[in-house]
């Protein structure tokens, strides 16, 4: 968002200075006691011509020429700063300007540019101190309003920018860009509300002012609706598809919506796009996985892996999709992978768990699953699996007091292994009297 808007200064600067009449020959004051001679004339003429044909080097050594023989000539300075920030000599053309201000202080277009290009520069306060003086001058110009308002949002004056844009939009109704503005910076203050709100009346303005649909989803999803914010994304990337980080952004949007088919055509025209994308690869494997397409999970993964071998929950996810593949002794490798990585992956911990017990390695599963039961409010399920580890290990004491845990916590939750744990603890009781 922040990138468009420069971009809109900066078409902006171009086109005022190109709408900017050249200024020599018509509202400069030129000192009644000292005319032009001839030679400056020729100079002068030889600048305008290099003026509009864009020739800014013969502009600028035609002015200098000029300023130096006659350097009341305001005239001179103003198309001499304009030539010298045509070429990006913006330390010169601010100079230049001020020059031509100083001699003539009501000079209105000196006051606009000089502010445009302090904006340019970074200078926001300084802009402002110009812009505010070019209000004056002419209060109904609506570019000045709107440079003004740019250099308070600059300089972090949000409440007098946005009086500035909404002079701006009273002075101009039809114009889009103050109300994009605006709401780009509601947008930046999480003023969500309101950022929605100008950032639809730009959108109804101009139509094809794409980054108003963009600004438009993100106020949609500070305002937590996923939902049409989803519809506003769409609107945008119609407008600009290569816009690979939006389209990154919308396929997680669709994840928490639960629209998984969505964020799957999306993550695959951006992998299509850059398949080196950081997280593109992990997104598919993720998405993948939830659309049960396993074996795309898997590739996905690996490939994510090979680029980030270090992320312990990227070998947690590849783990549990080899699990639900029935791989056990892979799945097994990168749970241990992932707990080597971080310790504390509960996860991890209980997806090696369950390859283990997979595997039937029943020795090694228990302590594991031990672990996992002495967490915060752990899975009732976890003491029925314990207890046929243990069973399976012929500790029949062990395994009558997990079937019996399991059965006094999971009142009705786990039917099936509820059956199932009663028939074991009936018999086990039985063996245990003998």
């Amino acid at each position: 968002m922040a990138s468009f808007c420069l971009i809109i200064q900066r078409l902006s600067f171009i086109i005022l200075f190109a709408a900017s009449f050249s200024f020599a020959g018509q509202t400069s004051r030129k000192p009644a006691s000292s005319p032009p001679h001839d030679d400056v004339s020729a100079l002068l003429k030889t600048a305008q011509d290099a003026l509009d044909h864009q020739d800014f080097e013969t502009a600028v050594k035609s002015l200098k020429s000029v300023v130096a023989s006659q350097p009341d000539l305001v005239a001179a300075w103003f198309d001499l700063a304009y030539a010298e920030s045509g070429l990006h000599r913006n330390d010169e053309a601010t100079k230049d300007y001020q020059k031509a201000i100083e001699l003539q202080p009501g000079l209105y277009p000196a006051r606009l540019n000089l502010g445009i290009l302090l904006i340019e520069d970074h200078r926001p306060d300084a802009a402002a101190e110009q812009l505010a003086e070019a209000v004056k001058l002419k209060p109904e110009d609506a570019r000045a309003h709107l440079y003004y308002a740019r250099a308070l949002t600059q300089s972090g004056k949000a409440d007098l920018a946005a009086q500035q844009f909404q002079e701006v939009s009273r002075l101009d109704p039809a114009h889009a860009t103050a109300h994009y503005e605006l709401a780009q910076m509601e947008l930046q203050q999480k003023h969500y509300e309101d950022a929605r709100a100008s950032f639809a009346e730009a959108a109804r303005l101009d139509p094809k002012l794409a980054h108003a649909q963009l600004g438009w989803a993100l106020a949609l999803e500070g305002l937590n609706q996923p939902a049409p914010a989803a519809d506003h994304f769409e609107s945008y990337l119609d407008a600009k598809p290569d816009d690979l980080e939006t389209r990154f952004h919308l396929a997680r949007v669709y994840l928490t919506l639960g629209k998984n088919q969505e964020a799957r055509d999306n993550l695959e025209k951006v992998y299509e796009a850059n398949p080196q994308m950081p997280g593109v690869a992990a997104a598919l494997g993720d998405v993948n996985a939830l659309l049960k397409n396993l074996p795309e999970s898997e590739r996905f993964y690996k490939q994510a892996l090979a680029a980030t071998p270090d992320l312990a929950d990227l070998h947690r996810a590849l783990g549990q999709t080899l699990l639900d593949e029935q791989k056990y002794p892979e799945s097994e490798s990168e749970f241990r992978a992932s707990l080597k990585l971080d310790g504390h992956n509960g996860e991890a911990a209980k997806g090696l768990a369950t390859s283990l017990y997979m595997q039937k390695h029943y020795a090694e599963a228990i302590p594991l699953i031990e672990a996992l039961l002495r967490q915060p409010q752990p899975p009732v399920g976890l003491y029925f699996i314990l207890a046929t580890c243990y069973d399976d290990l012929k500790d029949r004491p062990k395994a009558l007091e997990n079937y019996e845990k399991f059965l006094d916590l999971s009142q009705g939750a786990l039917p099936d292994k509820e059956w199932q744990a009663r028939q074991r603890a009936k018999l086990l009781r039985r063996e245990l009297r003998k």
